[in-house]
């Protein structure tokens, strides 16, 4: 059980004595049980700590990939049970990043992806939650960084709207998708090609033919402005990740196992499109949805922007109309997923301008839906000022990268 505290006997937000500290094992329980309420979506607080416990247990979170963090009063006396009262919690995952600084060869950084922040809903209101993320950015300045050196950044994705998170210096980036509904395999659009299903074994695979892809575009020169681009990297633990969350979930609720992890295409020039999806399992039918992780096309030279609301639905030649029926494949086969497992929908985040050509070749009314509330995708630079002018570019910025 959690424990509870008087409120009574809260200390202010300012207090010295507050102090954001690593969790202990016991704690690590305590604050993924509080988190249960906001988090469990349809599962049961039993199976919400099984999976969490399942989570951590994963290649990415391994050996010092994830950290519990919590923010105690360390003038407060223990509980009985000897551990400290927990005013406010939130976890850190490890994640290995690009950057490419304005006239510096690319190089790999690791970043920080801050996730399940939460906060005793008896102590809200009162600024721990506030007090909680300020000392967490300080810590990540140089937290599981090389001796000496600085983190670069740190992302986030914010479930209570801009505000809150942007004025403690997590800056709102393109936090946009398109919903696709689900469809059966005798409705596929004409002139598309064949495409093929990825399983678990071919992730590794061409995951790092899209690193490779992804370092290249990074290389390119930087445009007129730009001053850093970073990129979290598309990489097999990251999706693993993902998929070892949704075949949890699929188990324990559907009874199912979700053998299929993706799609491929090819273009008549031999360029691929592939994507990697997982099927997110939430308390509603609306919240059922199949979620690309990351939708890769080869030679797309877009620099992973996303395309504007009102896209130009122009092509300049055949080759890119070859590239979005290829696109169009791979969309369709999520779409036929998705309608096997009950989803409500197909969601891709920040789509390319290609990519809202081909989910308009399959749904001439598909639009692109900013979000203002839920899933803002947030990063706070850690690293050497910046003159205020500055613009860092979010590269790939995709459901991946979601923690």
């Amino acid at each position: 059980m959690p424990v509870l505290l008087n409120t009574m006997d809260l200390p202010d937000s300012s207090a010295p004595t507050l102090q954001l500290v690593q969790a202990t094992e016991p704690e690590i329980i305590e604050s993924s049980t509080l988190g249960s309420i906001s988090w469990g979506g349809p599962l049961d607080k039993s199976d919400y700590l099984r999976r969490e416990a399942h989570l951590r247990n994963q290649p990415l979170t391994r050996d010092g990939g994830i950290t519990y963090w919590i923010l105690v009063d360390t003038a407060a006396p223990p509980t009985a049970r000897g551990s400290r009262r927990i005013l406010a919690s939130c976890e850190t995952i490890r994640k290995r990043a690009l950057i490419a600084l304005l006239g510096v060869a690319i190089r790999e950084t690791i970043c920080h992806g801050i996730g399940s922040v939460h906060c005793n809903q008896d102590y809200r209101g009162r600024g721990f939650g506030r007090r909680m993320m300020m000392e967490l950015a300080n810590q990540l300045d140089t937290w599981q960084q090389k001796e000496g050196e600085r983190a670069d950044f740190s992302v986030l994705w914010s479930d209570i709207g801009k505000d809150f998170y942007a004025k403690l210096g997590w800056k709102t980036y393109s936090s946009k998708h398109i919903a696709l509904p689900p469809k059966s395999t005798h409705e596929h659009a004409l002139g598309v090609p064949k495409p093929v299903t990825l399983a678990s074994e071919d992730i590794d695979r061409v995951c790092s033919t899209d690193e490779a892809n992804l370092r290249s575009e990074m290389a390119d020169p930087t445009p007129a402005g730009s001053i850093v681009r970073v990129a979290l990297v598309p990489d097999a633990a990251t999706m693993q990740w993902h998929h070892s969350r949704e075949e949890f979930l699929a188990k324990v609720l559907v009874g199912r196992w979700p053998n299929s992890k993706g799609a491929m295409a090819e273009a008549p020039d031999g360029r691929r499109v592939w994507c990697i999806w997982t099927r997110t399992f939430g308390a509603s039918q609306d919240q059922r949805v199949l979620n690309i992780l990351r939708l890769s096309v080869e030679g797309e030279k877009n620099l992973g922007q996303p395309a504007s609301t009102k896209p130009n639905d122009k092509l300049h030649d055949h080759a890119q109309r070859a590239q979005v029926k290829a696109i169009a494949a791979v969309l369709q086969a999520a779409q036929v997923e998705a309608l096997d497992w009950g989803m409500s929908s197909v969601q891709f985040w920040n789509p390319s301008p290609l990519s809202v050509l081909a989910a308009r070749h399959l749904e001439p009314s598909a639009e692109i839906v900013e979000r203002h509330e839920e899933s803002l995708a947030s990063l706070q630079w850690h690293g050497r000022p910046m003159p205020d002018n500055a613009t860092i570019d979010w590269i790939s910025n995709e459901k991946f990268a979601w923690c």
